[in-house]
Formats: C-alpha cells, structure tokens, sequence
C-alpha cells in the first residue's frame, strides 16, 4: 500500500471516527447526562457528587459498585476525578433514583438507531437483511436478591440473574436486552420478540427458543429461521400405502410413517450431512419442514457429552434415553430454499451463534459483569446496570473500530482480544467524552492501531473463523501488520 494511500485511510477512519462520537455525544456529553439526570429526579439541587461522576463511578471507574468498599469508591473518585466526597454521600445517594438513572442512560445507547451504522458484508447481503441471535446468561446472586431475583432452582442458589440478549450479526447491534429473575423461561422471551421481525431478516435459535408458533408467525412475516430441533418431537413422512375406511375417507393411523432417527443416527458416518425432504414434525403440528441431518465428529461428539454431563448435574436432571441416542447428531429444521442455503451450509451458518458465547464470555471474564456480593438491592443494581452501560459502549467502538479495520485494512479482529484492549481504555474515553470531546477520537485511533497490531483473529487449522463462514473477503495471512502510523 503506497503512503498516500495509508494517509487517505487514516484520514476516512478519523472522520468515520468523528461520526460516531458526534452520535454518543448526544447521550453521553456531561451536559446530557445532568439533564437526564434531573428528568429522572436522581438530581434536584447541585450536591457533593454530579451525575456525570456518579456514571462514572458505577460502569466506567473500574470497580464494582456491590464487591468495593464505600472508602475505595470514595478514593477512586478522589484520585481520578478530584472530587471529595464522603462515604456516606456515596452510600446515600446509591438508592431507587439512581437505579432509575442508570436504567436510563443504558436504554437511550440501547435504542439509539444511529449508533449501529457500522456494517459487516457477508456473502448472504442478498437473502438477509439482519442475521439475529438470541440466547441468554444467567449468574448467581447472594440469596438476599431471592424475592427479586429468584434463581432456576434445582441445585443451583436460591438467587439468580438472567439476562436475554438478542444480537445482530452484521452490525453488532444489541437488538434486545432484558434483565430478569434466574427463573426466566428462555421460550416466553423468544415470543415477546417475534412481533419485531421483518422481512429478510434470518433468525438462529436454540432449543430454549424452540416454538412452532413462533417459525409460522416468523414464516408470516417473511423472515426466515434455523432452528435445532428437540430430540422428543416426532418426525414423520406422508405414507403411500394409505389404508381406507368404507366411507372413502383415509385412515389417520394409516396415513403418516414416523422416522425413526436413532437408526438414521447410527447409519451416518461422522461429518455427513443428510437432508429428510417432506418431512412432517410434531406429532400434532405435522409442520412441514426443510430437515437436515448433520452427525457430529468424535471430537464435536466429546465435547457435547461433556457439556451436556455439566449441565444435567447442575440442574440435577436426568437426560432421556432417545435424547441420549440422538447425542451424535444434530438436526435442524429451516425455511431457507437449498438454493439459497445448501445442505453443507446449515451446520456452517448455525454455529455463528457462537458469537453470541463469546459476547458472554467478554461480559464474565473480561468486565466481569457476575462480581457481585451482599449489598443492599440498589447498591447491586447500580453496579448491574453500571456495568451493562459500559458493555453497550465498549460494544459500540469495538465493533465500529473491527468494521473500520476489515474496510480499510482486510483485517479480521478477534473479539476477545478486541475487548481487552477496549477494556484498558474506556474510563480514559469516558472521561475524555465529558472533559475533552474534541480529542476522543485520538483515542480511538489509539485503540484502533493497538487492535490492527496486536488483535488480529488467530486461525486454527480446519476451522473456520466468523469472517469465513460469513463469506467475507479479508486478508487471510498470519502476518503482523504495520500500524498505521
């Protein structure tokens, strides 16, 4: 690349940057903050400690609101933004207000449409609009939060919080958050959802959102789906040999052939992928679907018993017998016409909801959103939500700043690597948004060539990235890039 080329692509990466920030301004300005800060009523007169630093001091000063002691917020907000304030003040004005305050703030970045123009092409731009996933996280609470948080029960702790997040693909948008009690159905969040969809949009689920009311409404609305299906519903073809009754009319019992998938199970050889034409699921439903059959490899096999031992010991079930049978394979059922999406993609495109484990992984181990400990019910809030303000933000720029460098440089990032290094930013960029706006995109460039030296996205031998399963074309090599200096 010449160096007027490399300078032409700093200068259209800083003015992309601008953009950005000019949009985050709107909510994130310390002017803004005050002003929702008094619509609320968390502010009613000028007291010890502004809006702008109480934000900071729950989602951006790096501590965690319930596990922190009062006196170590109290030195934080000394030491990083030169204000004196008592514990007791902090203490106080941790109540309903400021949860209200910080519900708030994160909604107006949620919701706010032109924070998600950022773009990711992938080979299917043509057949869909958005490629959405949906999927949640739970964690324990101390068990003070049980009337409020009530946890999924089985072995697990009293008090639990989960959270159901529907992800955009192509743009990295949170589309959906919704934060509830351990004991939340996944099922009735998947069909609170369903009346968003529109046409063109591709929806990949799991078994915890498997409804065949919502396929036929999401059908209605000329969206598309994958879907995994449920080991115990039952499959069937149309029968030829239908039997009579005298009357003319079919007998019921003659009419359908259930299939039997263990034994189709155990005739595949580990990778093949085999396609039931016309098949009819559900014992009543009988709804015809496009089912393909893919059987998993020793090591897809290995690690699925392993997952599947975890789980049934935590929730302290015991796995069916055909559930067990039908371990070694996985059958998904679609709406997609093959021309679209062949047979030997379905597996492909279904394990981009990976993405969305990776999303909770960086939530955990990276900002660390299940630290929590007893405290009073508010106190736990403001750092809950605290901390989901900061996701929604880092989430922004990381993904604005991993579009910038597949643009610009044909470079894939990888999402851990991305958030670890956005993570060692962001009470700088914060701070910078309400001291020094005009100079936060010296930052982000600062991120941005920090990402492109050492983010790059490894690649394992026979594995496909996210890039590649996308179809997206991007420089491949295992190479360091230069920074863009």
């Amino acid at each position: 690349m010449t160096k007027n080329k490399v300078l032409k692509n700093i200068e259209n990466i800083k003015k992309n940057m601008q953009q950005i920030i000019k949009e985050i301004l709107k909510i994130m300005s310390k002017e803004e903050i005050e002003k929702i800060a008094r619509d609320v009523g968390f502010i009613q007169r000028q007291g010890k400690i502004q809006a702008w630093e109480f934000l900071y001091l729950c989602a951006f000063s790096g501590l965690d609101v319930s596990k922190n002691t009062l006196v170590a917020m109290s030195a934080n907000l000394s030491s990083k933004v030169a204000t004196e304030v008592s514990t007791q003040a902090i203490d106080q004005r941790l109540n309903d207000k400021a949860v209200c305050f910080l519900q708030e703030i994160f909604t107006r970045l949620l919701n706010s449409a032109s924070l998600s123009d950022s773009k990711i092409p992938p080979a299917w731009d043509e057949h869909f609009d958005r490629i959405r996933i949906v999927d949640s996280t739970a964690f324990q609470v101390p068990k003070i939060y049980k009337n409020e948080y009530q946890g999924s029960g089985g072995s697990s702790q009293p008090a639990g919080v989960k959270i159901q997040l529907e992800y955009e693909l192509k743009s990295g948008k949170f589309i959906h958050v919704d934060v509830g009690p351990g004991k939340g159905n996944d099922n009735t969040f998947g069909s609170q959802i369903k009346n968003t969809f529109r046409p063109k949009d591709l929806s990949l689920r799991d078994l915890g959102y498997f409804s065949f009311k919502d396929f036929e409404d999401l059908e209605s609305r000329g969206a598309f789906y994958v879907s995994r299906l449920k080991p115990n519903i039952a499959v069937y073809l149309e029968n030829e040999d239908v039997k009579y009754h005298k009357n003319g009319k079919p007998k019921k019992s003659t009419m359908y052939k259930r299939i039997d998938l263990s034994d189709i199970a155990s005739k595949m050889s580990e990778g093949e992928i085999l396609e039931i034409k016309n098949a009819l699921v559900g014992r009543d439903a009988k709804r015809r679907e496009r089912m393909v059959i893919y059987k998993l490899t020793k090591n897809q096999l290995k690690e699925r018993q392993s997952k599947m031992e975890k789980t049934a010991k935590k929730k302290g079930i015991k796995k069916s017998e055909n559930t067990i049978k039908l371990m070694g394979i996985t059958i998904y059922i679609t709406n997609i016409k093959s021309d679209i999406l062949p047979n030997n993609q379905i597996h492909e495109i279904y394990s981009l909801r990976w993405q969305i484990e990776i999303i909770f992984k960086i939530w955990k181990s990276i900002f660390h959103i299940s630290n929590v400990k007893p405290a009073k019910i508010q106190r736990f809030k403001c750092q809950l939500y605290g901390k989901l303000i900061l996701l929604v933000l880092s989430s922004i720029l990381m993904f604005k700043i991993r579009a910038e460098l597949l643009e610009k440089e044909r470079i894939e990032a990888s999402e851990i690597k991305s958030a670890e290094i956005m993570n060692q930013y962001i009470q700088n960029i914060y701070l910078c948004f309400i001291d020094r706006p005009l100079n936060v995109h010296e930052l982000l460039m600062s991120i941005f060539k920090c990402i492109q030296k050492n983010g790059r996205k490894s690649h394992r031998k026979g594995k496909k990235t996210f890039f590649d399963i996308l179809g997206v074309s991007y420089n491949h090599q295992e190479r360091m890039c230069k920074s863009a200096a």
